[in-house]
């Protein structure tokens, strides 16, 4: 009975234009995204500074990918705040005149504080 009522939502919304589905980008994050075929404008991105393509960041990661892997293994408070972390903080902490700085998992995370 319940799938039968979910069932009818979902067509209703697919009916009415409003189901959404996942498009696979074909192109790197940027300001444009190749989406089946076709050069469009991105307003959608996370890459709020245009920085995920980077050539000097993406060498940084790569570095700090050999050197420290690609997986904390943990959440910060079980085991999973690394050294870097650590860096990171205190200069996040000293460039902005604070004590301590803390650091996020994702930008979602950090608002909610």
């Amino acid at each position: 009975m319940i799938l039968d009522q979910l069932q009818g939502r979902l067509d209703a919304l697919q009916r009415d234009g409003l189901r959404r589905a996942r498009r696979t980008l074909e192109s790197p994050c940027g300001p444009a995204a190749q989406v089946d075929g076709a050069r469009l404008l991105s307003f959608c991105s996370n890459d709020y500074l245009g920085l995920a393509n980077e050539p000097a960041l993406i060498d940084a990661a790569c570095a700090g990918a050999r050197a420290w892997g690609v997986g904390s293994g943990a959440s910060h408070l079980v085991s999973g705040h690394l050294g870097p972390h650590a860096a990171l903080e205190q200069r996040l902490a000293e460039f902005t005149g604070f004590a301590r700085a803390l650091l996020f998992s994702t930008g979602y995370l950090a608002n909610l504080g």
